[in-house]
């Protein structure tokens, strides 16, 4: 990678590729806070989602649960949560695995908080008034991604109502 850009410096005089390149470092070492927390808060809302279509049903009671967990996480109006979890629905539609979302919570929460994280997913879960085999199953290969023990795994469950 270090000799192709050199070349394409050389061919492009040296300066024009290297400011670019300085350019583009510099706009991504400068991301502005509020795209990161979008992008956090746009994965949290993905996790929620995957679980609320995880048994197959849509529940009314499992989306009331998320918009709670979203605005008292986030701090975002109706609207705006509104509009997230459409854009969560659509990002799992597409997702091939949920790695890319546990990825950006894990580097934008502590332990404590993702442990948190894993009781508002069995809250989820659980707001139709059952926990189904693949919500558990799912909540449980989520911790694993989460960088989460299985005494955590439990702990979460328990905190949360589960039995």
């Amino acid at each position: 990678m270090y000799d192709f850009c050199i070349c394409l410096a050389k061919a492009d005089g040296g300066d024009g590729m290297i400011q670019k390149l300085k350019q583009m470092w510099k706009k991504a070492a400068e991301s502005p806070q509020e795209n990161r927390q979008h992008d956090v808060a746009l994965a949290v809302a993905a996790l929620m989602v995957e679980i609320m279509r995880m048994d197959g049903k849509l529940q009314d009671a499992e989306r009331s649960e998320i918009i709670r967990h979203l605005e008292a996480r986030f701090a975002l109006s109706h609207a705006e949560i509104h509009i997230l979890i459409e854009k969560a629905a659509q990002d799992v539609q597409e997702a091939l695995d949920m790695h890319q979302f546990t990825s950006v919570v894990v580097k934008g929460f502590s332990t404590p908080e993702r442990i948190d994280i894993l009781v508002e997913l069995w809250k989820v879960a659980k707001a139709d008034g059952h926990v189904d085999p693949y919500e558990e199953q799912l909540i449980r290969r989520m911790a694993d991604l989460l960088g989460l023990h299985h005494s955590q795994f439990i702990q979460a469950k328990i905190s949360a109502g589960v039995e």
